[in-house]
């Protein structure tokens, strides 16, 4: 294995990592479970967004990096647009940390899936 491997891997692996170890220290500080979640995911979602285009160039030997870009910033005009319509008013700090926590999600979710294509695809390799 070569360094860039080596590199690839752990960036993959690194936000199950992170959001382990955020989740246990926040959980350790604040004792409660619901704030720590959030702490979490808002230290893990760029590392998510990071390892999803790392996922995709070892899937399919290709950089997305220009579509999650494209994909971030529909998220954040739709994500205002919606929270102008339903507040009248932008509060621009619950904007970014919605904007952030709604990337999470869609990265976690996409992370899985890739993991998932990535498993099958290995197996079908394989067979």
């Amino acid at each position: 294995m070569n360094w860039l491997t080596n590199i690839t891997a752990l960036v993959i692996v690194a936000p199950v990592l992170i959001f382990t170890v955020t989740f246990i220290v926040a959980q350790n500080i604040t004792k409660r479970t619901p704030k720590a979640v959030k702490q979490s995911a808002d230290v893990t979602t760029f590392f998510l967004i990071l390892a999803v285009h790392f996922f995709m160039i070892v899937l399919f030997d290709q950089s997305f990096l220009l579509y999650i870009f494209l994909f971030l910033f529909l998220i954040g005009i739709l994500f205002v647009a919606l929270y102008a319509k339903s507040q009248g008013v932008i509060n621009f700090q619950k904007v970014i940390r919605g904007y952030w926590r709604i990337c999470f999600f869609a990265f976690a979710i996409l992370y899985l899936l890739l993991f998932v294509f990535g498993i099958v695809k290995s197996l079908l390799l394989v067979f």
